[in-house]
């Protein structure tokens, strides 16, 4: 009875135990179990967690676009609506669809009009408007992937396109900007060969001329090109899309015809977007590689700033600055349907929702109401080619 008593308790002990164990196992498991798989935020410089708030603002879809469009091209016009030029569309046969179509969206009544037919078709041109109003469209390639060097501008009062003068290079995924005296200056690219350029060259709307600059210290494709408050030029990274990617970021002094190397960045980015923000810093999110990391520059000390981390990684996404000053990310390769909101006071990312439709290679502009137009762009979850396009109320 005495051994058959001290089994008993020692079974009783050893359940006990596994009991405990169990229970400590279970409170201990992470509620990652429940992920989607997507990267997450880590802390930013504040010690938050992104996107660790409420969403902030709401998407909504407006008027769906006559053509489907990614690679395509947007300006925003004297008169507050959106043109929206070429871009590859929806296609099986041996070349895609690249459309010679332009559309204007007008944000009073939601709805796309056409305007006037390119003389070439195009994908990734580039794209500017003029101190006069008119647009200036270089650039891009054909249904054959042969690069452009020609050029055309777009003139309000006839709605037309209008060929001028080539471009001095062919480029393809140059970066580009308008100058505060209304000149347009596009850098790098690859070219035919697929070989990143150094060079950048400037058109004159003026003399309708276009000429080369001095060279960077490095070719650059998949890079941005963001124009200061002082009138320079600032271009970050590069590379090729499987890299390696590049840290180093130069200035472009136009006064001078001058290229000089400043401060490199923590990490290489291609494929990111660089934002100006209102004091007249830059920053730079994302990229490829799964990068989620953002930070900023700033042209008075010529030195990069940790800004946290988004929600996700990011490349081939959009960025806009809104006009309180903060900035919208959104989208990007891999099903990114959400979007992250930065705030450069606080030196923080908060959830801004997400979009009904994930987006990369899309197009986003600010409205004169303060609201982003999300236009085209590749949906991996549709399997498509986008003609929807939604707005962001912040």
């Amino acid at each position: 009875m005495l051994k058959t008593t001290s089994r008993f308790l020692r079974w009783s002990s050893i359940l006990a135990l596994i009991a405990l164990a169990l229970a400590a196992a279970c409170s201990s498991s992470p509620a990652a179990s429940e992920t989607t798989g997507e990267a997450t935020g880590g802390p930013d410089s504040s010690g938050e967690t992104a996107g660790s708030t409420d969403p902030v603002g709401e998407f909504v879809l407006t008027g769906e676009m006559g053509n489907d469009r990614l690679y395509h091209a947007a300006v925003k016009l004297p008169d507050g609506r959106i043109m929206v030029v070429g871009g590859r569309g929806k296609g099986v046969s041996e070349w895609p669809i690249i459309h010679q179509t332009s559309e204007i969206y007008d944000p009073a009544t939601g709805e796309w009009t056409n305007t006037g037919v390119t003389n070439e078709d195009r994908q990734s041109p580039t794209i500017a408007l003029l101190p006069d109003g008119k647009v200036l469209l270089a650039g891009g390639n054909d249904n054959r992937l042969e690069l452009h060097k020609t050029a055309e501008i777009w003139d309000l009062a006839t709605g037309e396109w209008t060929m001028i003068e080539k471009m001095l290079k062919l480029r393809e995924q140059p970066a580009s900007g308008v100058l505060p005296d209304g000149r347009v200056i596009i850098v790098g690219g690859k070219s035919k060969t697929f070989q990143q350029q150094a060079h950048a060259e400037i058109y004159d709307p003026v003399s309708g001329e276009w000429t080369l600059t001095s060279e960077m210290s490095i070719g650059r494709a998949l890079h941005t090109a963001t124009v200061l408050t002082d009138g320079r030029v600032l271009v970050t990274g590069g590379g090729k899309v499987d890299g390696p990617f590049y840290e180093t970021a130069e200035l472009y002094d136009p006064a001078s015809d001058s290229w000089s190397l400043t401060g490199e960045m923590s990490t290489g980015r291609a494929l990111h977007t660089a934002s100006l923000l209102a004091d007249g810093r830059v920053l730079v999110a994302g990229g490829a590689g799964k990068r989620d990391s953002a930070e900023v520059y700033d042209p008075a000390t010529n030195a990069w700033s940790d800004a946290g981390v988004m929600s996700i990684s990011r490349a081939e996404h959009a960025s806009t600055l809104l006009a309180d000053g903060r900035v919208l990310v959104a989208g990007g390769v891999g099903r990114r349907q959400s979007a992250d909101l930065y705030d450069p006071v606080a030196n923080t990312w908060q959830s801004a929702g997400d979009m009904n439709f994930d987006r990369y290679r899309f197009t986003a502009s600010l409205l004169d109401d303060g609201r982003v137009l999300m236009v085209g762009g590749q949906s991996a979850i549709a399997e498509t080619v986008l003609a929807e396009t939604e707005l962001y109320t912040p």
